[in-house]
């Protein structure tokens, strides 16, 4: 799978539901991405087995039906080691802030 911030934006927001279902837009919110961006994301994960979706069972009247998203185990787990591989380490942290100036001399 390809990584990229969108993606991590979407793992990020699934990982802070806790297990609870968010739907798209729920996520297009959290994220601050578009829904084409988000759907195609979320495709991605559910062919990967990572998420699974089901649609609500009602829809509000005058509103369309809802696909609700979740990680699986596997998801949770994988995401998890994904955003824990790609936080930068502390010595890289203080050598990107010295390098633009947070730091005095």
């Amino acid at each position: 799978m390809r990584i990229t911030g969108p993606l991590l934006a979407v793992l990020y927001a699934l990982l802070a539901a806790d297990g609870y279902e968010l739907h798209g837009w729920a996520i297009m919110k959290t994220t601050g991405k578009s829904g084409p961006t988000i759907y195609k994301i979320l495709e991605r994960l559910a062919e990967s087995k990572w998420v699974t979706s089901r649609w609500e069972d009602e829809a509000e009247p005058g509103k369309p039906r809802r696909r609700y998203y979740r990680l699986t185990p596997h998801g949770t787990s994988s995401a998890r080691e994904l955003i824990a591989a790609r936080q930068p380490k502390p010595a890289q942290t203080v050598r990107a802030r010295l390098a633009i100036g947070w730091c005095e001399a």
